[in-house]
């Protein structure tokens, strides 16, 4: 794999066929932390594809010849990889076995796999489209997630990957500081194909740091604070540190959640909106606050916006107009 420079949104190209025969799987093979992998067959092996980093979810598409993925409990164990992989298969089929169970996957046909439990893939020659969310990320709109394997064939599946691709297209032209609006644009897509496609959701207390998140998500925009949160949660200001120490602590977190709607907002043909009407909605001090903190989070003013955001929207607006605008309207 290359860092491909020329991209805006961080991207990786993944070419096995330029190496010599016997270093092509090794190559497709060391990529993989999360998996222990084996070809099916001796000789040259085919990996090819690209992918696309959006910082809480990583895009790939991907044609690989066949081979082995296992995940045993072993490898659970020894290596952390806390994310949850949704594969929609264009092409070829996967015998899939977690649970004790075995299915025989076909394109087209979409399935999650949780690596934070064993299961074991076996691919014939395949070509998909993988999603890789950051657990936290995924759940934070979904909810804690008790499933694995084939998902129901519902439409939101087809959307969620007729988007995806589209947007892949338009990453060249994009800027790297929008790739988080375009992760939370794909990750709320996927949430609602997951929950339609009836996948199974952990019952038990939501985790600290969910219910920590579905508070903020609660709290009327502009309006929060630390002393809110450790009072309502019952935890100590030092716990509100370490839950929200790699967002750069709890204002930074939501500050950023309102911006990125904020930035949705800017980008979508139909908003109506003023830049001082948003920066009430969204709870900042005035219009220029809001552009302050708008710049230093995405490299340019509000009003630099161009027409970008909204030629991927209304691209695809003829075939699904209302389900496309909900969801967008629908991020924070």
């Amino acid at each position: 794999m290359h860092d491909d420079s020329h991209a805006t949104i961080p991207k990786i190209a993944m070419d096995s066929s330029v190496l010599p025969e016997a270093e092509q799987f090794a190559y497709w093979a060391a990529h993989s932390r999360g998996a222990r992998l084996r070809p099916l067959a001796p000789g040259p092996f085919l990996a090819r594809g690209d992918l696309w980093d959006l910082g809480g979810l990583q895009i790939t598409l991907v044609e690989v010849d066949p081979f082995v993925a296992i995940r045993d409990q072993m490898l659970v164990n020894a290596v952390d990889a806390d994310y949850l992989q949704l594969v929609q298969l264009l092409e070829g089929s996967i015998t899939f076995e977690s649970d004790g169970e075995t299915t025989l996957l076909e394109a087209p046909v979409s399935f999650l796999r949780d690596y934070g439990r064993p299961s074991t893939a076996t691919s014939t020659r395949i070509r998909c489209l993988i999603l890789y969310f950051a657990r936290d990320f995924l759940e934070e709109t979904v909810g804690p997630i008790d499933f694995q394997g084939a998902l129901a064939p519902v439409p939101d599946l087809m959307l969620l990957q007729t988007i995806a691709t589209r947007m892949i297209r338009f990453f060249p032209a994009a800027s790297a500081d929008s790739a988080p609006l375009y992760a939370t644009i794909l990750r709320d897509l996927a949430a609602a194909a997951l929950l339609r496609a009836g996948i199974h959701r952990r019952t038990d207390q939501l985790s600290l740091l969910a219910m920590a998140k579905n508070y903020v998500a609660a709290q009327p925009p502009g309006t929060l604070s630390v002393a809110g949160i450790t009072a309502a949660l019952g935890i100590s200001r030092s716990v509100v540190y370490r839950l929200f120490e790699r967002d750069g602590g709890l204002l930074a977190y939501d500050r950023m959640r309102r911006l990125r709607a904020v930035h949705r907002a800017m980008s979508n043909p139909l908003n109506g909106s003023t830049l001082v009407e948003l920066a009430a909605r969204y709870g900042f001090r005035d219009q220029a606050a809001l552009s302050r903190s708008f710049r230093k989070a995405f490299g340019s003013a509000p009003s630099d916006l161009g027409h970008g955001h909204a030629a991927i929207l209304s691209s695809t607006a003829s075939a699904v107009p209302d389900r496309i605008r909900h969801a967008l309207d629908s991020i924070d």
